[in-house]
Parts: C-alpha cells; structure tokens; sequence
C-alpha cells in the first residue's frame, strides 16, 4: 500500500476509534452513576446528540466511499473498510440505546419500587457491557491475529455473561410483579430500561465479529 493510502486508512480507522470512545465513555457514566447509587446523575452524563451523531457517520462513510473510488485495496484492507461502515452503524445503535437508558431509568426508578434491589442486578448487567465494548473497542486497532482472537473470545465471554444476567433479572422482576401487582408498570419499565443495557452487549458482539473476519478473515471461532 502506498504512503497515501495507509494514511488515509489510518484517518478512517482513528476516527471510527473516536467514535467508539465516545460511546465507551457514555457507557462508563452510566456504570459509575450506578455504583454511586444515584440514578440521579444519569441526567449529568453529556449525550451524543443524534444531528451530531449522523455527521461523524456521514463523514467516516463519505471518506470510506472516496477511498474505494481513488484505490484499490487490498483483501484485508477491504474487509477492514466493509466493517468500518457498519461499525459506525452499530455505534449509532448503541448511542441510541445509551440515551433511551438515559431518559427512562431514573423516572422508572423514581416510584416506590425496591431501588436496592434493582441496583444490585443493573450494576453487574452494566459492568459486562462496559468490558464487552472495551474489548470490542480494542480490535479495531488489533492487527495481532493471537491479540485479535482472544479479545473477541473476551467479547463472547461477557456478552453471554450479560445474557445470564439479563435472564435473571427477568425472572426476578416478574416474581415481584407477581408479588405487587400495584407496582406491576413500575417494574415492567425497569425490566424495559434495563433491556438497553443487555442490548449493548449484543452490538458489542457484533462489533467483535464484524473486526475479527476484517483482521483475520475465514470462520469466526467463538470457542
């Protein structure tokens, strides 16, 4: 690849890293807001406003589309720009479900619900979303196809880590649905909240498997 190119590669990929770093952080107020037990800080964390948002995109896939149009890259290089266009995709979603998160758990943890005991399930279902975001956040900037494959595995890990909890978190909440039918909306809106944080995960995922054929192509091992 000539110098011209790997620079502009390089522009692509920091500033789809920016992006991710961004949300990362979003994601760490969160878990922070939560272990401070105040849900109340949530409405300090600064969003990533959604005009704003679109823009970043619009610039990262513009600038991956004038690049196919001026080279011709090569296989893995190809594959790392394929990925980089639906990463930002994925980051958007996950921006999304950040800010849904945001708006609607603390009014829904706000009545006269057991705040502790929901606390006590959001905590460790956060916590695996931050670590599988982390890790995802990381393979973009891998080229080490042994660094690669075993934060990907790390990815898998606490993905289905946080599919555990959330499955947890659902029984729990439905018994004491059927324990207080009086405050059966309350709990429904927290078992909705929380649903955003189990789907951060889930793109993190995706994010995982989208840069992992990008760096070292073939099958996806996730064992």
């Amino acid at each position: 690849m000539l110098p011209t190119e790997a620079a502009k590669l390089a522009k692509i990929q920091h500033e789809v890293i920016i992006l991710g770093q961004i949300v990362l952080s979003t994601n760490q107020k969160i878990l922070t807001a939560l272990k401070e037990c105040n849900p109340c800080m949530l409405d300090d964390i600064s969003k990533l406003k959604k005009q704003e948002r679109y823009e970043k995109i619009d610039e990262i896939d513009d600038n991956i589309i004038k690049f196919f149009a001026l080279y011709t890259p090569e296989a893995k290089d190809l594959r790392e720009l394929v990925a980089f266009l639906k990463v930002t995709n994925e980051f958007d979603r996950i921006a999304n479900s950040c800010n849904s998160f945001i708006r609607d758990f603390p009014q829904a943890l706000s009545g006269e619900i057991d705040k502790n005991f929901i606390l006590e399930y959001a905590i460790p279902l956060q916590k695996t979303s931050v670590a599988a975001l982390t890790s995802a956040l990381t393979l973009i900037e891998l080229d080490d196809k042994d660094r690669v494959q075993e934060e990907f595995k790390n990815v898998v890990i606490e993905e289905s880590k946080n599919d555990e909890l959330y499955q947890i978190i659902e029984k729990s909440l439905l018994k004491k649905i059927n324990n207080n039918l009086a405050l059966s909306q309350d709990y429904q809106d927290i078992m909705q909240a929380l649903r955003r944080l189990e789907k951060i995960a889930d793109r993190a995922l995706s994010i995982a498997s989208l840069m992992h054929y990008a760096k070292v192509g073939g099958v996806i091992a996730k064992t």
